[in-house]
């Protein structure tokens, strides 16, 4: 990985709007950022543009730029835990000022599965820890979207599909469909994905983590 201590990659739809973002979440004007492109990116394939951001030297708790704390944060994890990985500032597909926004890191790199757990619990864990520690060097919440390799985005794909998948055979046969244990993450993820199917009507029944979505048909309601 090309990525050091006082490097990030930052990946958006192509290197100007990366720029961009690096301007703004590193807190430095365009022309005095120190930048590498790694990748134009392609429009035609969806590929997003590369550039790797050197952070500036800023002294610790002195008013740093969150990105910043995030990345402190993650790389001090990733080297207690022995870990060579890449942290990654994804695209946030909304306006770079917008402060509201959660600010999308992506750890990549070979044999990351230990950071992701079993049904990323692992990786809910690191999101949490490193929301709170940045949220306390920030003296404000931290709003962080953290994924491992694209795994949270695999999964919702995956969700999504299911839910359409477990609907339309609700539909079908007229019985209502318990689905596995989940986390509330994804629980949520369900629901919306059928929120506006007329079919079928969700709900989510159980405690702690034999929490589940039930999917049922309209008419039971």
């Amino acid at each position: 990985m090309e990525s050091t201590n006082n490097r990030i990659e930052i990946h958006a739809k192509d290197v100007e709007k990366a720029i961009d973002l690096a301007a703004v979440e590193l807190d430095i004007d365009r022309d005095n950022l120190d930048i590498t492109v790694l990748d134009n990116g392609d429009s035609d394939s969806e590929s997003y543009a590369r550039i790797l951001a050197t952070i500036p030297e800023i002294e610790q708790n002195s008013g740093e730029p969150r990105l910043v704390s995030v990345h402190r944060v993650l790389s001090e994890f990733l080297h207690h835990m022995d870990i060579d990985a890449t942290i990654c500032l994804q695209d946030q597909e909304t306006s770079p000022n917008d402060t509201r926004a959660p600010i999308r890191i992506n750890i990549e790199g070979d044999g990351l599965a230990t950071l992701i757990g079993r049904r990323g619990e692992t990786l809910a864990s690191l999101e949490y820890l490193t929301r709170l520690i940045v949220s306390n060097k920030q003296n404000r919440r931290a709003n962080l979207s953290l994924d491992v390799d694209g795994y949270k985005q695999h999964r919702e794909h995956q969700l999504k599909r299911l839910a359409q998948r477990m609907a339309n055979q609700v539909q079908q046969f007229g019985r209502p469909i318990a689905l596995e244990p989940m986390p509330a993450n994804e629980r949520r993820i369900v629901h919306i994905t059928l929120e506006h199917n007329p079919g079928v009507t969700t709900n989510s029944t159980g405690e702690g983590n034999q929490r589940r979505v039930n999917i049922q048909p309209s008419l039971l309601r």
